[in-house]
């Protein structure tokens, strides 16, 4: 079951202890002097008032938060892994992306909240090291509990809940469309009016749920239980494989790295003749320092730099698709023409970064830096130069853009502040 909250010690708010912590958050997200992300881990913060709260990005693994208003608060990209919920109102919250993964959400009401990609699914088959929840005595989560839950009207787009528990949960007029609800106890759940086009239930059990006027194929249901007898077939399918979240090698030493600087500034300097071009692919970068360093035309599908110092760097025509940028430091770099299609920036710093068009003057040829369904929540654009940017469908919640230039972008389903 999921986690149930008991830690021994543990450290309790005050509301007005944490009045401030959220102050200063918004002031982080908004880019002001004396911000600070609200880091709030394994926290006692049951019964406090967060209503109406901007949370985006806060650090709330392990924490309880029982009997909490959270009514219209904002969680986008929150960190709630293994979060005691339990009586909470989270009616019309947002929780876009919000890894809820093992945590308790029995008898929530949730009405009218907005999930979409949101993660539920079973913590006990991920190995979470980063952030050193698994160290914490006591600290075993285990399957999302959603048993009861109020999810009248949620949108759930694209939801994973693979592995939880859900019995007796209510998603009347729910969207649940694309949804992962593979292995999931759905038996006795209320799906009136639900959308469930696309979703995935093989091996759910629905044994006594109610599908009256629920959106779905027939197929959709083939390989889901719906009697005694294939809940028991279920029983006897092989665990869910462990995911390994710490798959990344061990971090680049500074001599290997200055190596394979030295290596491409060589292969720039004599137009590939000498050297070797930079590929940073599969390579972890995480909090290295690469400030002012050339990495113009360098290659890194994938690549790890999570906190890396960017500052100044020279990134002109880089191809960084899919690369990991959490936090990262990209103050006044020069990205012109970089490619960074997928790319996670949440809370990464971009003031005064050069994101504009690159001329390239044999050819004449225009090329735009492409941030296409980049992930931005909380970065700092502030001063950032994002003329003819292509920005299609990316998420720019809680980012300050103070001051930065959007002359020509392409913001075609860009997420932003308000939205």
């Amino acid at each position: 079951m999921a986690y149930d909250g008991s830690i021994k010690t543990r450290i309790h708010l005050t509301q007005e202890q944490l009045d401030r912590v959220c102050e200063r958050h918004q002031r982080f997200i908004d880019g002001r002097p004396g911000g600070a992300r609200a880091n709030l881990p394994f926290f006692d913060l049951g019964g406090l008032d967060f209503s109406g709260r901007n949370l985006t990005g806060a650090h709330l693994a392990g924490a309880v938060l029982r009997d909490c208003n959270l009514n219209r608060t904002v969680l986008d990209h929150a960190d709630l892994f293994g979060a005691d919920l339990r009586g909470a109102d989270l009616r019309g919250a947002r929780l876009f992306r919000t890894d809820l993964r093992g945590a308790n959400i029995r008898h929530v009401n949730m009405e009218g909240a907005a999930m979409v990609e949101v993660d539920l699914r079973d913590a006990s088959t991920v190995i979470k090291s980063s952030v050193g929840e698994t160290m914490v005595a006591g600290f075993q989560p285990g399957p999302a509990d959603l048993s009861s839950a109020r999810l009248v009207n949620v949108d759930m787009q694209r939801a994973k809940l693979t592995g939880s528990f859900a019995r007796a949960a209510d998603f009347t007029n729910a969207t649940l469309s694309g949804a992962r609800l593979e292995r999931v106890d759905l038996r006795d759940c209320n799906f009136v009016g639900a959308d469930m086009h696309g979703a995935d239930l093989t091996g759910a059990d629905l044994r006594g749920a109610s599908l009256d006027g629920a959106f779905l194929n027939e197929l959709d249901l083939i390989h889901a239980a719906r009697t005694d007898a294939e809940a028991m077939a279920i029983k006897e399918l092989p665990p869910l494989p462990v995911e390994n979240e710490d798959e990344t090698p061990p971090p680049a030493t500074p001599e290997a790295l200055e190596e394979l600087l030295r290596q491409h500034l060589l292969w720039l300097g004599s137009s590939g003749k000498v050297g070797r071009q930079l590929d940073l692919g599969g390579i972890n970068l995480t909090g290295a320092d690469l400030s002012g360093a050339v990495l113009t035309l360098a290659r890194g599908d994938k690549v790890q730099m999570r906190g890396a110092n960017l500052r100044g760097a020279q990134l002109q025509a880089a191809h960084l698709d899919h690369a990991d940028l959490r936090s990262a430091d990209l103050r006044g770099a020069d990205l012109r023409g970089a490619t960074l299609v997928r790319a996670v920036l949440i809370d990464a710093q971009l003031d005064g970064a050069n994101l504009s068009p690159l001329a390239i003057g044999a050819t004449h040829q225009i090329m735009r830096v492409s941030l296409v369904r980049a992930r931005l929540a909380g970065a700092s654009l502030a001063e950032a130069n994002l003329s003819g940017c292509d920005l299609t469908g990316a998420d720019l919640s809680g980012v300050n853009h103070t001051g930065a230039v959007l002359d020509g972008a392409i913001l075609d389903g860009t997420r932003l502040a308000g939205d």
